[in-house]
Formats: C-alpha cells, structure tokens, sequence
C-alpha cells in the first residue's frame, strides 16, 4: 500500500513525463503566439491551430504544469510578472506543438493496438513508472509492480497510465516514421572525419591592402552598386514586418492604492517583528516570499547618510534592535529589521540649509546682508522650507533646504564643522563658507550604524487600477475607429508614437516583451486599429494602427542601402587593387623556389607558416576558405598562382599534406556514426517542426482572458 500511494502522490509528474517523452527527442524554439481579438470562437476555446480547437483547459493545465516546475526551480513562492510571462509562452508553445503532431500523427494513419500497450507497460515499464518501484537496493521490484498494476483499487490510476502511454507509443510511432526518412552515407562520415583530422602546412603570404576601402568609395557607380544588391540578394532579405502608431495607457498606481499596500506592508512588519532576532533565514526568507518576489535581501551595514533618500530616514535610523521600520525607497516599500547595530566612529547629522551664493568677491556684502535678512525673518516665524525653495541657491532648495543625512566632510568643510558643533533645532547663521553665507539649523545627530534585513514589496498598481485603465483605453479605441487614430488622441491629450522601429515577428525580441501583441499585428491589416491590448510584464495596456504592412522580400535598394553596398564594393575594389602587385611577386618566383624569397625583396611579403584543415578558421588568416581550397590541391612543394580572398591576396606554397588516418576512420566508424546520425535527427526534426509550424494557421485568443 505503501508503494501505491507513493505512485498516487507522483501521479501528476508520471503524465507531465508522458506528455512530454516526445517532445523531449525535438531540439526546437518555438514562440508562436496571438491574442483573442477575434469574434466566433467558442465558449471554452482558447485559440486554434488549423482550425482544431485549443481549449481552455487544455492550456491552463500545460500553465498549472509548467508554473508549478517554475516554482520549484526558482524556489519561490510566487514569480515575477517576467516569469509568468515566461511560462505562459512556454505552455502556449507546449499546446501548439502538441497539437500539431496529434494532428500529423492522424494524418500518417498511426494506430497502437491494445496489446502493444499491455506490453510496455507489463514487460518494458518506461523508467518513469520503474523508479516507484524500487527496493532499497535500487533494483526494481517486479512483484510489487505487478501486484499494483492487478489491484481494483488502482483501476483508474492504471486506465489513466494505460491511455497516456498509448499516446506516447503513437508519438514514438511518428518518431520513427520520421527518423527513417534519415540517412546517412559512408562519404558523409568520411568527409566529417577528414575535415577534423586532415592538416596541412603551408607557408602564406598576404597582401593586405595599402588603401582603405574609403579611398575606392569615389569610383564605385551606381550600375555596380546595382550589380552587387542583384547578385547578393541573400545578404538584403527583409521579414516581414508591421509599421504601427500606437498610444499607451500606463497601470500606475493611486494614493489609494498605495495606502492599501502600506496596510499590507503593516501586517508585514508586525509578523516579522514577532520572530525571533535570529530567526533562520529559510524562516524570514518564506515569510518574504508572501509579500514579494525577491524574497529577502541580504544583510546590509548601512550608515546614516546612506538613509538619505528616505523621508523618515530619523525613524529607519532609531529603530531599535530587533524592530521593523518601514520606508519608501526607489518605487519599492520596504521593511527593514535591525539585527546589529554599531559606533560608526564618525559624527553623522541631518540639517537644513539655505545658502546665498556671492560669486566674486565684491558682492560678499550685498550677499551677507540678503542672508542676514532671511535669518531675521526665520527667527520672526517665516517657515524655512518655504523660504529656501525661494531664496536659496543650493541644490537641496528643490526639497525645501532639507539637506539629509550626511558625514563629516561631506559637503563644505566649514559648514559641516558648523554643523557638528551646533546645538539641534536652533537656527545658526549666517555661516561664511566657501559656497557663500548659509543659514542652517541642525535637525539630528548620530554615530550609529546599523546592519538592516530588507524585505521589498513593489508598489503596483490594484486589479481595479487596472481594469480602470483597460477601459480607458477601450473608450479611445472607440473614438479612434470613429474619429480618426491621431484625432482621437489629440482630443484627449494623449501622446501618440509614430517613429519607433517596425514589428516584426523573427530575429528580434517581441514589441514590449509580448508575443501575443506581435502576432495580433500581424493579424491586421494597413489602416486597422487593434482593440485594447493588456502587456501584463509591461503593466500597462496599448492601442495601435497599422500604418503600413511591409512583405517579407527583399530589402529595397533606397539611399540607406546604397551607402552600404557602396562600401562593400569599395572594400572588394581595395582588394581587386592588389592583384597586379600579386602577379608581379608570383612572377618571380620559380618552381622549388621558398617563399622567402618575396621577404627579402620587401619585409611586408615574410611568408608565416600556418597549419589547418579543409574548412577550417585559423588564427592567423581567420576565415580564407580560398586559402583552405588551394592548400588541399596543391602538391607538396608547389606554389599556387594569386589567391583572391575575402580580406587580401594571397600566395601558398604547401609545405606537408597529412591525409586523415583510414584505419583510425574505421576503428571509430560506428561511434561516428550514432553522433552525426543524432545531430541530423536533431536538425530534420526541428526544420520539420519549423516547417509544421511556418504552414499552420494559428489562432491566439488568450489576451483577451483578463
């Protein structure tokens, strides 16, 4: 019994392993994604992939599958807005492919009997299912296995493995079907075996270009730039893409908001002041990752002044040992436990500060005396931040003279020597410095430094903030579809951006981190306006237009594109330059000539020695497969005529050719053989699966599910 219920509990994992056996044997990245803005669908139904139903259930449970492995990689107990997003892709790409292969699999006609099932499952069990049945020496126990799969209480278990194995043997069915397709030759091992083990040494010498390719810009015409855009149109291809105008409508949070979330931050502190100083860190790290996705930060010794972008830096700073105070730092609330606290050592103070600058020496008077007017009415009851915003020329004016937490020599030397020595909360002033006159009240002093626990909770936005902002922007659409896109945000004074980078749905990462949006553009048409689009990552919701619908094709030859093929053509005249001097050193040089020979006449031409293989990269040359080529067809001895390569000419000489070892070929035939025959598997089934993918029609309903 108790082996059963040990199977009872992995259930769950024993299907998720299942499902995803096939899956595992396809090396492929797959981001197909949509949205939901389509009318027609069903109740239930999540999307399509060639006009088959996806339902909802059958993406939340790949969501719930995938979330909760997520969760137990990262540990968390929840995840971030990225890893959702992350895992939404993930199950949506699980449910696309898997529906994709069922519906191959239908089309090849694959059908498993009921005995081929019976038979892995009593006389091949899949290590899945073996590993619950394990003694305690590690081998596995046939009787207890046996025992469970014959007991009526685990009838419904066993119907539920009987019928995931089923499709998993249609699956490796297709697999089969697939890899037969598959062959590989004798010449295929021979060639990958030759270019790993054949070397040859040559001596090379390089003729690099004396001018730049800036110096053949002025030659090259335009009929040669066309010449070079018709030959190479493979180096101009352009995906198809969508321009787009689009207006955003951001999810920031209220005061109302904020104060809920200052609430909940409470109750935060209150726990965790309740546990004990020395609390495990597994123990706070759980309580964190209630309230966040970071979970506890790591302790940190911070001074005083490094409390200064906090409001109530005097309260962080006071807390006593062992309690919790709470402070609003960098969009984050955040509550920080004191567990030690120590003598900095050093004199910290927080003070205010109003300083009148005199620039040159002859208006120090005039300046003095405005100072000395402004601490008359300070003393009369005129309130200092009110007066510094006004008059003072310090920087810290902006926040009403509050100069924050700072140390000694921090800031002037007179002024911080002032401000050690002051009494608190008494006007001083007026102060000469080297700044000018200041008029300064000191509001605190400490030489305490404390080590602090943070536990962050981001200020976010609340579901009805959200859902607020959501019907915003449905109200715009509305009025664009009727008004006109840029007459409608003009109306309401919203911000439209019209000059970004076109979408497009390959090689680059999705608009806004969202697959979805991309391929709800891509849906539409020039001129259409997409409904309200909610980027959960992003917090935020959007509403475009399709300005223009660009094919996938070829790069038209506009001005942009000249200018760079102008300098390709002009790089390769820079090379085509050297070809008469090429000719003139190959010219002297006789059959069993060395190559130093061309050294001697100019210390530019000093041959270099270089050993490589038929297709291989060298240090010294980089990539120069004209170089390889004549390597491999010269005789040794022989020098071969100017070779023309991608970055200069080029005169070899073969020095020593060593064929690859026939008998070590044949020796290691067989392990060859498995590696080069997996890594074309690999590589058919993904262009297979690219294939499947580039031909379905896949419809993508979930952002609309709000």
């Amino acid at each position: 019994m108790a082996i059963m219920n040990k199977m009872r509990e992995k259930m769950t994992v024993i299907f998720a392993g299942l499902a995803g056996a096939f899956l595992l044997m396809i090396i492929f990245e797959w981001g197909a994604q949509g949205d939901f803005f389509k009318s027609g669908r069903k109740a239930d139904e999540i999307g399509k992939v060639n006009g088959i139903s996806i339902s909802n259930k059958d993406y939340d449970d790949a969501f719930a599958q995938l979330r909760q492995q997520k969760l137990q990689e990262t540990k968390k107990a929840t995840l971030s807005d990225a890893e959702e997003n992350e895992v939404r892709e993930k199950a949506w790409d699980q449910v696309i492919v898997t529906k994709l292969i069922d519906q191959k699999i239908d089309e090849f006609g694959i059908n498993v009997t009921d005995q081929e099932v019976r038979d892995v499952l009593f006389y091949n069990p899949p290590e899945f299912l073996k590993r619950n049945f394990m003694d305690s020496t590690g081998r596995f126990d046939e009787t207890a296995y046996f025992q469970a799969l014959r007991d009526p209480r685990n009838d419904t278990i066993v119907s539920n493995v009987t019928k995931s194995l089923r499709e998993d043997l249609r699956k490796q069915k297709l697999s089969n079907i697939l890899q037969s397709a598959i062959r590989t030759t004798r010449s295929e091992l021979w060639e990958r075996f030759e270019n790993t083990n054949a070397k040859a040494t040559v001596e090379v010498v390089k003729l690099k270009p004396t001018k730049g390719p800036h110096d053949f810009i002025a030659q090259v015409t335009q009929e040669e730039i066309k010449k070079y855009y018709d030959e190479h149109p493979f180096l101009y291809k352009r995906e198809a893409a969508r321009k787009i105008k689009f207006v955003i409508f951001r999810e920031l949070p209220t005061p109302k908001d904020s104060a809920k979330l200052m609430e909940t931050v409470e109750g935060l502190k209150k726990k965790w002041a309740a546990l004990p100083i020395n609390a495990s860190d597994s123990v706070v790290g759980e309580l964190a990752h209630s309230y966040n996705d970071a979970g506890v930060l790591p302790p940190q010794m911070m001074t005083p002044s490094m409390f200064s972008a906090y409001n109530n830096s005097e309260e962080i700073i006071n807390t006593k040992l062992g309690d919790v105070a709470v402070g609003i730092n960098e969009g984050q609330i955040k509550a920080m436990r004191v567990i030690e606290e120590q003598d900095t050592g050093a004199l910290f103070y927080h003070s205010k500060n109003i300083l009148i600058g005199f620039g040159r020496p002859e208006n120090k008077d005039s300046a003095k005396a405005v100072a000395q007017k402004l601490y008359d009415d300070l003393k009369a009851g005129a309130d200092f931040a009110t007066v510094a915003r006004r008059a003072s020329q310090d920087p810290s004016a902006r926040n009403g003279g509050d100069m924050r937490w700072m140390g000694e020599n921090m800031y002037d030397p007179a002024y911080s020597a002032a401000c050690v020595k002051a009494p608190l909360n008494e006007l001083q002033g007026p102060l000469l410095s080297a700044r000018g006159y200041h008029i300064f009240e000191v509001v605190a002093k400490s030489r305490r430094k404390i080590k602090i626990q943070t536990i962050p909770v981001e200020i976010r936005s609340s579901s009805q903030t959200s859902k607020m902002v959501q019907q915003q922007a449905s109200i715009f659409r509305e009025k664009a579809a009727k008004d006109g896109f840029d007459q409608a945000a003009q109306a309401q004074n919203l911000r439209v951006t019209a000059d970004g980078p076109p979408v497009v749905k390959k090689g680059a990462a999705p608009m806004f981190g969202y697959k979805p949006w991309v391929n709800y553009v891509f849906d539409l048409s020039a001129g259409d306006i997409t409904q309200p689009v909610r980027i959960p990552s992003a917090r935020l919701s959007v509403v475009a237009q399709v300005t223009e619908v660009i094919p996938e094709g070829v790069k038209p030859l506009d001005s942009l594109l000249k200018e760079q093929i102008k300098n390709a053509v002009a790089k390769r005249k820079s090379i085509e330059a050297l070809a008469p001097k090429a000719k003139e050193l190959r010219a002297m040089l006789s059959p069993g000539d060395d190559l130093s020979k061309l050294g001697s006449v100019d210390s530019l031409y000093k041959p270099i020695q270089v050993v490589m293989g038929p297709a291989e990269s060298t240090p010294a040359l980089g990539t120069e497969y004209a170089v390889n080529n004549a390597a491999f067809t010269l005789k040794p001895g022989e020098i071969s005529q100017p070779i023309e390569g991608e970055n200069g000419y080029y005169i070899v000489k073969l020095i020593e050719l060593r064929p690859a070892d026939k008998a070590q070929f044949e020796a290691q035939k067989t392990k060859s053989f498995e590696s080069l025959n997996q890594e074309k598997q690999q590589r058919f089934f993904g262009q297979w699966l690219e294939e499947l993918k580039e031909k379905a029609t896949v419809v993508d309903y979930r952002s609309h599910r709000m």
